[in-house]
């Protein structure tokens, strides 16, 4: 009598990265939605001095709110799509996966970094807000954009360790690692957002504006990759 067993096939983890990359599609769309409705405001943030300042908050709740709400998701999904880049990383990275294990901390800092500035905009939207003296409501509205402004550090370091593995050991094709490059410029360049007060590298620049735009550059194609082959490089 023969005892011979069939080995059970392991689960499809293509099928399982493919939710991965489509997490990483999917927090891109968000964040281009939340920007979106940047047009939908009354009217620019009034100056810390305006006394309608509560009056623009009430007009603008829904928006506002909105657009938080979005950028939050957004972050959530991002988190998710991290980790399947991780994963993808270490499988061209040599033990202990140093590089990679640098992507996903400094990614994940910048995504809490991130939901941090939300909570701030998320806060001039409650009814409390209604009560406070302009120059404080200001000062948290720009809370929020320090926190966002200060995100970009870590998220640079993420798309420099995600260069560097792409170029040298083909984590995903050299050009995308090319792209990462010049998505970690841009997002150290937007750090020194926090220097000027006005002009268009203030935090509400026009060239600010278009830095925050080169991370969808890489997040996008990374994430087509990483459908078409999801076993990796």
């Amino acid at each position: 009598m023969q005892n011979s067993r069939r080995q059970q096939a392991p689960p499809d983890a293509g099928q399982f990265v493919r939710t991965g990359a489509l997490s990483g599609l999917l927090a891109a769309a968000l964040g281009v939605a939340g920007g979106l409705l940047e047009g939908s405001l009354t009217g620019p943030w009034p100056d810390a001095a305006d006394p309608g300042y509560a009056d623009y908050l009430a007009a603008n709740r829904a928006p506002v709110l909105a657009q938080s709400m979005l950028f939050v998701f957004s972050s959530a999904a991002l988190l998710w799509f991290l980790g399947f880049v991780r994963a993808r990383l270490l499988r061209v990275e040599p033990a202990p996966g140093t590089v990679a294990g640098i992507a996903f901390a400094a990614g994940a800092l910048a995504v809490g970094l991130n939901i941090l500035g939300q909570a701030a905009q998320i806060t001039l939207t409650l009814p409390s807000q209604a009560g406070v003296p302009p120059n404080v409501a200001a000062a948290v509205a720009d809370l929020c954009l320090v926190t966002l402004g200060l995100a970009n550090l870590p998220a640079g370091m993420m798309f420099l360790a995600i260069a560097l593995l792409s170029v040298r050991q083909l984590a995903y094709p050299r050009w995308l690692g090319w792209i990462s490059a010049a998505a970690a410029a841009a997002s150290f360049v937007s750090t020194f957002s926090l220097v000027p007060a006005d002009g268009p590298l203030s935090p509400t620049g026009v060239v600010t504006t278009a830095l925050r735009l080169v991370p969808l550059l890489w997040y996008v194609p990374a994430a087509v990759v990483m459908l078409r082959r999801p076993g990796g490089p």
